[in-house]
């Protein structure tokens, strides 16, 4: 039997199949990441009226988000692999693009928030479609891909104009 780097076979996944799937995990443990830190980003900085509701809401979003990169992380180890969980990591390998540091107006963060979590879905999506060949990776997939969707649902639905 195959071994992988770490000496153990991978979940009983091909150790092809496994690399892959780890990278695609480590892909998106980068994105969440990201998409977490836009999350507190907004919240720390945003101003309008809808202060009160969108800053509960932006925080509640980060800390889910954080659980999805958890997930994601968890995955790839169990698949006998490493995660990638710094902040240089997820620089360096996030398909989301940098949030703007210096907005405070609420529906411009509301769009950059709704834009990131879009980018990220397909990612997940894309996930979602690489990981047939192994159920329990494809289930983590479908659990964020609910509950991102639902967040930009929520986002989207605050937009005005």
């Amino acid at each position: 039997m195959e071994r992988t780097k770490r000496g153990k076979e991978g979940a009983g996944v091909d150790r092809n199949v496994q690399e892959r799937l780890v990278r695609g995990l480590n892909l998106n443990l980068a994105n969440m990441t990201s998409l977490a830190t836009a999350y507190k980003q907004a919240h720390w900085n945003l101003q309008g009226s809808g202060f009160a509701q969108l800053h509960e809401l932006f925080d509640r979003f980060a800390d889910q988000t954080r659980e999805y990169a958890d997930l994601v992380a968890e995955r790839a180890v169990q698949l006998h692999g490493t995660s990638h969980g710094t902040i240089e990591g997820a620089v360096k390998e996030t398909t989301v693009p940098p949030f703007p540091l210096d907005e405070h107006r609420e529906n411009l963060l509301l769009r950059a928030l709704v834009e990131r979590a879009n980018v990220a879905i397909a990612e997940i999506r894309r996930g979602i479609d690489g990981s047939e060949d192994d159920l329990p990776t494809q289930d983590v997939y479908i659990e964020i891909a609910r509950g991102l969707e639902k967040q930009e649902w929520v986002l989207r639905s605050h937009l005005t104009g």
